[in-house]
């Protein structure tokens, strides 16, 4: 099906008129988690509620961010008020990083340290700042919760954290796949995520459909051998919820979820051939109901905007590379080509660069990381099952580790263009 005619089909037309309204400005995107409280923000000085996204690290200050929703809050005055909404809550390392395995402040393990995962429940204290950002000067965790939702949020935080103990053994090899397999990059090497970005690929290291695919491939082989094919169905399901729900809904991920939740109903239903784009036109109402602020975020456009090329362009391009190349080369290139047609606009739109080294960087190392992502989830099946193989399982992955960090790092000498 060409695109001329994609124009024609309603789920087409309403993602592009959708995205019109939305990107050029014509309707305002509404935050439906927008922060409000009877005492004013500025004279906030604690609150209590749920840590509703994992906590990323700001390179720049070394302090995490997270999304926190308040059941209430709490004036200079002593006044105590109901609060809706989200708040983004600035925590220092010390209190993050409190239980993780080889930091700084481990050593506060058993001392009032919190677990700061997304489920968790906190009393944090501190400041509001000018730009709506709560500053916490103290974060405490009431006892454990013992409803159904507090513990499987425990859970979760308890695996994570054992997770991470796991690929800290690991050591380059596991900072890596942390990344990959939770989006945690604390144990990222500094020169390595640099060199991911200055390569252009910045979107290997984000959770997003490639993950997801190798997990769900995964689990329909596991469950046609375990099961049948009927019941894989239901297998492949449970372990693409389980593996989106102990690394979190980011934008990318969620869109990778929606589509691949769509395309095992059309399998289930006996619907074959279905067209991919339509599936993500389909994915992306859905996501835009479910999270609307999402539609405004660089890794919303940039994942859609990725996927969308390569379903639109990669098999011309493809026609016209394979006589040159040969096919194990021209596939893997043309659709890096596909995905940087849209992509390209919308990084330089956002931040002013775009690494054309991308390209070809993308075809070589992508598929090394899949094998790494393979590699790793045989190896942790491994370890967990027989724990005396770990060390050997930490030798293999980081000889995977070391190729794919000279093509990174050699790419990333590359130059790129910059618009001012």
């Amino acid at each position: 099906m060409v695109i001329g005619k994609r124009l024609k089909h309603p789920l087409f037309c309403a993602v592009l008129i959708s995205s019109v309204l939305a990107y050029g400005g014509i309707v305002p995107v509404k935050n439906r988690h927008a922060f409000a409280s009877l005492v004013p923000p500025l004279d906030i000085v604690s609150m209590y509620g749920t840590v509703v996204s994992n906590p990323v690290k700001s390179q720049k200050r070394g302090a995490y961010s997270l999304e926190f929703a308040p059941d209430f809050v709490v004036s200079k005055g002593g006044v105590k008020s109901s609060a809706r909404g989200h708040i983004t809550a600035v925590i220092d390392e010390k209190t993050v990083e409190a239980y993780f395995p080889g930091k700084l402040y481990s050593a506060s393990y058993g001392k009032g340290a919190v677990l700061c995962e997304s489920g968790a429940r906190l009393f944090l204290s501190g400041r509001a700042g000018k730009s709506g950002v709560f500053f916490v000067s103290k974060a405490e965790s009431p006892s454990p919760e013992k409803s159904f939702t507090g513990k499987l949020s425990r859970i979760r935080a308890l695996s994570r954290l054992q997770f991470r103990r796991l690929m800290y053994a690991w050591g380059g090899a596991g900072g890596l796949l942390l990344a990959l397999l939770s989006g945690s990059r604390e144990y990222t090497e500094r020169a390595v995520s640099d060199a991911f970005r200055n390569a252009g690929l910045s979107h290997i290291l984000a959770l997003s459909g490639m993950h997801l695919s190798l997990v769900s491939g995964i689990a329909l082989f596991a469950g046609m051998r375990l099961f049948g094919k009927t019941k894989s169905y239901i297998f492949q399901f449970c372990a693409v919820s389980l593996f989106v729900w102990f690394a979190g809904f980011s934008p990318s991920l969620l869109r990778a979820f929606l589509c691949n939740v769509l395309l095992l109903l059309c399998s289930v239903c006996g619907i074959a051939g279905a067209d991919t784009v339509l599936i993500l036109c389909a994915a992306f109402i859905l996501h835009v109901l479910i999270a609307p602020a999402h539609i405004l975020s660089a890794a919303f456009m940039l994942s859609y905007g990725a996927l969308l090329g390569i379903l639109l362009f990669s098999e011309t391009l493809n026609a016209f590379l394979i006589r040159a190349l040969g096919q194990k080369i021209s596939a893997p290139l043309s659709a890096s080509l596909g995905a940087q047609t849209l992509t390209a606009p919308v990084t330089l739109s956002l931040f002013g660069t775009f690494m054309p080294v991308g390209v070809i960087a993308t075809a070589l190392v992508s598929p090394l990381v899949t094998v790494f992502i393979y590699a790793g989830i045989v190896c942790i099946a491994l370890s967990l099952a027989l724990p005396f193989f770990a060390p050997l399982a930490g030798a293999v992955m980081n000889a995977i580790y070391g190729l794919i960090k000279l093509l990174v790092l050699f790419f990333a000498r590359a130059p790129y263009v910059h618009i001012a």
